[in-house]
Formats: C-alpha cells, sequence, structure tokens
C-alpha cells in the first residue's frame, strides 16, 4: 500500500525578513574595503575586510563568511600577506559601498547576470527590483555597477 505525502512547502519570504537579514538598511561611512586586523574575542590575531563603517564601529568580514562588529581603536593594518580571498572580498566590498539607491545595478546568480534597481541598500547586500517588478535580497560580493 503506499501513502500520499507532501512535501514541505517554503513561506514566501518578506522584504522585511530580507532586509534584516542583509543587516538592514543602511548607508555606511568611509572606509568600506579596508583590510585591517584585530584581535578576536579568544585573543587571536584575525585579518579581515571592513563592510560597514558607523562612527567607531566596523562590521568586518572575516573567513567562513562571518562579520564580527569591532571598535575602530582595536584594529591596526595587516602585519603580513593579505590573502588573495580578502583582497577580492576588499574589491567587492568597494565596488559595493560606492552603489546608490535608485541606481541600475547586475547581479549575479547561478544562471548568469540579471538586472535591476538598488531599491534598498543594506549594511551587507541589498534589495534589487527586477524589471519584472520582483524584489530579491542581493549580497555585496554579487551586486555590480549596471
Amino acid at each position: 500500500m503506499t501513502r500520499r505525502l507532501s512535501l514541505p512547502t517554503a513561506r514566501p519570504t518578506t522584504v522585511d525578513a530580507v532586509r534584516k537579514q542583509l543587516g538592514g538598511r543602511a548607508a555606511t561611512d568611509a572606509g568600506a574595503g579596508e583590510v585591517v586586523s584585530f584581535r578576536d574575542e579568544r585573543g587571536s590575531e584575525r585579518m579581515g575586510v571592513v563592510l560597514f563603517v558607523r562612527g567607531e564601529d566596523l562590521d568586518v568580514w572575516v573567513e567562513g563568511d562571518l562579520v564580527r562588529r569591532v571598535r575602530r581603536r582595536d584594529t591596526q593594518a595587516p602585519d603580513g600577506v593579505v590573502s588573495r580571498e580578502l583582497v577580492a572580498v576588499a574589491r567587492d566590498a568597494q565596488g559595493f559601498a560606492k552603489l546608490e539607491e535608485g541606481q541600475r545595478v547586475r547581479y549575479q546568480h547561478a544562471g548568469g547576470l540579471g538586472d535591476g534597481a538598488l531599491v534598498e541598500k543594506c549594511r551587507f547586500g541589498g534589495l534589487v527590483e527586477r524589471d519584472d517588478r520582483k524584489v530579491l535580497g542581493i549580497g555585496f560580493r554579487r551586486l555590480l555597477a549596471g
């Protein structure tokens, strides 16, 4: 005998939920894309890329796609070789920092590149409205000037 099973369906994601996941609507102060060194909570020396600056607080991307909030006074210029990955992330963060709301952008997706308008800029990405009026949440590394 067979039983009919229903597959779980994903609930539609709200714009508010995506905005929150991307760190909330915000514009960075100068300094995004800078490579810095700092001591983490365990006292280990870490290198990362500044994604977002608000006054003395820096949101710093570290390997493993983690973000740490660090005070500016607790950072310094890296003392050593900066990995290719950090250089690539820094370049992406600098490009993202230059984007402005309302600007036409391109975004990377599994099938290639898409186009849309950056309707909201968040700490770690943005909300992009496609031409068919659908809104997507796109991380900073996948957003490009149009």
